[in-house]
């Protein structure tokens, strides 16, 4: 009677656990970054105890950055920069909502002319770069396109048809 009652305890205990730990797998609790890179597989790079929020300060992206998508980018930062060939972009999350944000930018192409196509949501616009070389590109996102939702970060679209280096990226709110 009492291994009975032993037993009967263990696979209750068991059962338990394994039905939390089914639990936890439908409904992990983890950060949007860490969702993002290791669950979703967005995201190129991962920064420990890192968050997807965006604070003003330059990317310098010859470093890796845990806002680059995980399409488009080179595996490896260069000293000029990180390569994008094709589609890529950049997913943040901003603290606050901006009227509008200007977007800097530093890219080194290899061709004058190059085109590059930016969108967020339903806005776009498309760059011609003026010469072959470093570029230095502004342009305004209309703030009204702009999400200040932790849970549903923004995602600045780049595409290009010739591959380039992205130095540096800068991103300021006016309010």
């Amino acid at each position: 009677m009492y291994k009975r009652a032993v037993f009967a305890s263990a696979i209750l205990a068991l059962s338990g656990f394994y039905l939390y730990t089914l639990y936890l797998a439908v409904h992990p609790q983890v950060s949007l970054a860490y969702r993002y890179y290791y669950m979703e597989g967005k995201t190129k790079f991962w920064e420990y105890n890192s968050d997807l929020v965006y604070h003003g300060n330059e990317l310098d992206l010859s470093t890796p950055s845990r806002f680059l998508s995980r399409e488009g980018w080179d595996g490896k930062p260069g000293e000029h920069g990180t390569r994008l060939q094709g589609d890529g972009g950049l997913y943040f999350v901003l603290p606050k909502k901006p009227e509008t944000l200007t977007v800097l930018a530093k890219v080194d192409n290899p061709k004058a002319g190059t085109l590059i196509k930016i969108a967020l949501h339903d806005w776009s616009t498309t760059i011609k770069l003026a010469k072959q070389g470093l570029n230095e590109i502004r342009l305004d996102l209309p703030g009204d396109h702009l999400s200040t939702d932790p849970k549903q970060p923004n995602y600045l679209a780049i595409s290009t048809p010739e591959p380039l280096n992205v130095q540096t990226v800068q991103m300021q709110a006016a309010q």
